[in-house]
């Protein structure tokens, strides 16, 4: 109950903001993540725009949330850890959070992991140790 208490605000902020949905609605939404991702332009056929269409496509089959959530969750984790003074880039925190599950389990929120990631982050943990971090407390769940 402790840690729950200590994710809701970072939970209510990640389902509150919606970065991406006021930027340029013509483009793909891949295309905006690997823009944020580049800190600028890239090409629409590069390499990173097609892994975040398939990153969106496996985290959107895992999870309860969609493509557009997941993206805006993404990306508000993003600002939170930069407002935190971590740095860390969007396609990490998507390949980190697409690494929790090797199977399937049904009513799993994209919200709360990356949450918790953010937290786990703001606490001084690596990338790599929050993501230890969150598999080991799923393998106790018997979740993985």
């Amino acid at each position: 109950m402790y840690m729950l208490n200590r994710l809701l605000p970072y939970l209510f902020v990640l389902i509150l903001l919606s970065p991406l949905t006021t930027a340029h609605a013509s483009e793909s939404l891949e295309y905006k993540l690997a823009t944020i991702n580049a800190g600028g332009y890239v090409s629409k056929d590069h390499i990173t725009v097609a892994r975040f269409r398939s990153l969106l496509n496996q985290l959107s089959a895992t999870f309860v949330e969609d493509k557009t959530q997941i993206a805006d969750m993404s990306v508000t984790a993003l600002n939170l850890l930069k407002k935190e003074g971590v740095q860390e880039s969007l396609i990490n925190i998507m390949e980190g959070m697409n690494k929790l599950f090797y199977r399937r389990i049904e009513n799993q929120k994209y919200a709360e992991y990356a949450a918790a990631y953010v937290t786990l982050r703001s606490k001084g943990q690596s990338h790599t140790e929050a993501i230890r971090g969150l598999q080991a407390i799923l393998r106790g769940l018997g979740a993985q």
